[in-house]
């Protein structure tokens, strides 16, 4: 392997862990690796979109005068992540302040700030503060790229409040590693003598096979993900009191309420429903909802006397409509998963069917510009 290959690997490591820390940085809510900032608050050490090194807490050690160190504030901006000065240290915790501001945390009604809240230290040499320019500012673009993306994503699946953007974000880093892992695989399993050959050549050839795995990865990971991540649970709760104010409800006697359901993707749904406690039942029949559909089911429940309380608990499964909705009804009836197995044995022989028929699951060669290999470009992407 060539020093440029060596090179270009080590670099490619890098920038992948680099970007895991910043995941789990996000998922753990303290900064891994890097952390930027936001305002001119520590101004000129700091100017706006200024990135740092975090160094956890437990590597750097107790803070000291001078330190620039990342809390969890109380009331600064509301809360939250604080990436200020040390300016003195006190028997009750430590005292701090932006280099910008003219006045302390604690003079603004910052309660003084504990080793418990420090959750990193920015690298430092001796009180001057080691930047990064602009990465907090590539990171807030990129932010906001991937938000958009996010949020057509989640439109596609189907995934509305609470779910949305977290559900979608988790998706698009599973499916990248999926793919980052197979295209790491095949270039592993090509040896260096196959690529020594392709650079010598413009031609390649693409393994249909494992293409056919990441096809599979890209239908069938959506498609679950649409089905099972907006499905759950929801309390219907029906008020005594409310039910008193009605004069054609009778305490005690079986009546009528609506339970609102949306679809919030752009492939039609069909949902089903079972229904726990206040003596409530639902419509046997799935429900088909459009793209971007909204509809009613009626849930029938026993009426609470007044000053009392009903709860039904309303459960609700969605299937992608591949099948007829009278054989989703009856698979449902079995088990849910015996659904779900279904929709994707479908999914995967239709996917089977079409890629036999137009590429077949030999050996496709294809022209390569500059004879880099076909998994080495999806990597690189």
């Amino acid at each position: 392997m060539s020093v440029r290959s060596t090179a270009g690997r080590i670099l490619e490591g890098l920038l992948l862990a680099a970007a895991v820390a910043m995941i789990l940085g996000a998922v753990l809510g303290q900064p891994i690796l890097f952390g930027f900032v936001e305002t001119g608050s520590m101004s000129p050490a700091l100017e706006p979109g200024d990135g740092f090194v975090a160094v956890p807490d437990v590597v750097a050690g107790e803070a000291e005068p001078g330190d620039v160190v990342v809390f969890e504030a109380e009331s600064l901006h509301g809360g939250g992540l604080t990436t200020h000065r040390v300016v003195r240290e006190t028997a009750d915790g430590y005292v701090t302040k932006g280099d910008a501001n003219p006045f302390t945390d604690q003079d603004g009604g910052e309660p003084l700030v504990t080793e418990n809240q420090i959750v990193a230290h920015a690298l430092s040499v001796g009180d001057w503060v080691i930047p990064i320019p602009y990465l907090g500012a590539l990171v807030l673009f990129v932010r906001g790229v991937v938000g958009a993306v996010q949020q057509q994503i989640a439109s596609l699946l189907g995934l509305g409040p609470p779910y949305g953007t977290q559900s979608a974000g988790i998706f698009l880093v599973t499916l990248g590693a999926v793919v980052m892992a197979l295209t790491v695989i095949q270039d592993a399993r090509s040896g260096p003598s196959r690529d020594r050959s392709r650079s010598r050549s413009r031609s390649g050839t693409i393994d249909m096979q494992k293409l056919t795995v990441v096809f599979l990865v890209v239908i069938l990971l959506p498609a679950n993900a649409a089905m099972l991540l907006p499905a759950g649970s929801s309390d219907l709760v029906v008020e005594g009191d409310v039910v008193a104010d009605s004069p054609d409800i009778e305490p005690g006697e079986p009546a009528t309420w609506d339970y609102s359901i949306r679809n919030y993707g752009v492939i039609p749904v069909a949902m089903s429903f079972d229904a726990v406690g206040g003596n409530a039942s639902v419509p046997e029949s799935p429900q088909v909802l459009g793209p971007q559909a909204n509809a009613t089911v009626q849930v029938t429940m026993d009426a609470p006397p007044p000053g009392g309380r009903a709860v039904a608990e309303v459960r609700q499964h969605r299937y992608l409509l591949v099948l007829p909705p009278s054989a989703l009804g009856f698979l449902d009836s079995i088990h849910p998963l015996a659904a779900l197995g279904v929709i994707n044995v479908v999914l995967v022989g239709v996917t089977l069917v079409i890629v036999g028929k137009v590429f077949g699951f030999g050996t496709l060669r294809m022209r390569l510009r500059n004879g880099v290999g076909f998994w080495t470009r999806i990597r690189r992407r």
